[in-house]
C-alpha cells in the first residue's frame, strides 16, 4: 500500500497513503531499505552483470562528448528505471565498499539489519523522472583564470546533481580533465566490456556498440 503513495500522489497530487497517521516513519525507513536491497541485487552491485548493462550507454555516450563533431549540443535517451542503477554500477557511484576495505559488495547491504549509512539509496538515484547525465565543459580564463584549469572537462550528473568520479577528480565541480576521462572509460570498458560474451548471447547479429546516437 505504501506504494500507492507516490502513483497516487504523481497521479493526483497527493495521497491519503503518504499519512503519517498510515505508515511511521520507521516503516517508511524499512520500506525504503527494502527497495535499495532489490535494486542493489536485481541491477546494482549486487548482480555482476549490471555494469556490463550499463557500460554500452556510457561508452556511447563518452565517445560521443569526445569527439569534435558532434552536430548537436544535446543528446537525450530514455530508458526504463532499472537502466540507470546499472549505469550507476559503470561509473562507479554510490558504492558502499568503496572505502570499506572489503570487495564483498553485499555485506554493505545487509538482508537482516537497515544499513544506514548507505550510499546506494534507490530514491536518490531513480526518483520519478529521474536522470543522469555527462556533460562535457570547456573552461576558459574568462571563468578560472586564477584557478588553473583551463582546459575540457567532463562530469557526471544524477538528478542535476554532479557526482565524484572515482579516481576522476582532477577538474572543476567534481569534473575530470580530458585525458583522465579518457583514461577512466577505458579502465571501465575492461572492467565491464563484453556485453554478448558475458550475458550469454547466443544470436549471430549481437553487439557490444550501442548507436542510438548515430
Amino acid at each position: 500500500m505504501q506504494l500507492l503513495c507516490g502513483y497516487e500522489t504523481a497521479i493526483r497530487g497527493s495521497s491519503p497513503f503518504c499519512s503519517p497517521s498510515v505508515f511511521s516513519p520507521d516503516e517508511w525507513l524499512a520500506f525504503e531499505y527494502a527497495h535499495d536491497i532489490r535494486y542493489h541485487y536485481n541491477m546494482g552491485y549486487g548482480n555482476d552483470l549490471s555494469g556490463v548493462i550499463g557500460l554500452p550507454w556510457v561508452n556511447a555516450t563518452a565517445q560521443l562528448l569526445l569527439t569534435e563533431t558532434a552536430e548537436e549540443d544535446l543528446y537525450i535517451s530514455f530508458a526504463h528505471r532499472r537502466l540507470p542503477s546499472a549505469i550507476a554500477v559503470a561509473l562507479g557511484l554510490f558504492n558502499n565498499s568503496a572505502f570499506s576495505g572489503t570487495n564483498n559488495v553485499n555485506v554493505s547491504m545487509p538482508l537482516d539489519t537497515v544499513n544506514h549509512a548507505r550510499a546506494w539509496r534507490s530514491s536518490h538515484i531513480f526518483p520519478f523522472l529521474g536522470n543522469v547525465a555527462i556533460e562535457r565543459m570547456e573552461c576558459d580564463s574568462s571563468g578560472f583564470e586564477s584557478g588553473g584549469v583551463i582546459g575540457e572537462y567532463y562530469r557526471v550528473l544524477v538528478n542535476q546533481s554532479p557526482q565524484p568520479l572515482p579516481g576522476c577528480e582532477d577538474g572543476p565541480g567534481y569534473g575530470c580533465s580530458r585525458d583522465a576521462f579518457v583514461k577512466f572509460v577505458r579502465d571501465r570498458e575492461e572492467r565491464f566490456g563484453g556485453f554478448s560474451r558475458k550475458c550469454g548471447n547466443e544470436y549471430g547479429d549481437s553487439t557490444d556498440v550501442l548507436s542510438i546516437y548515430r
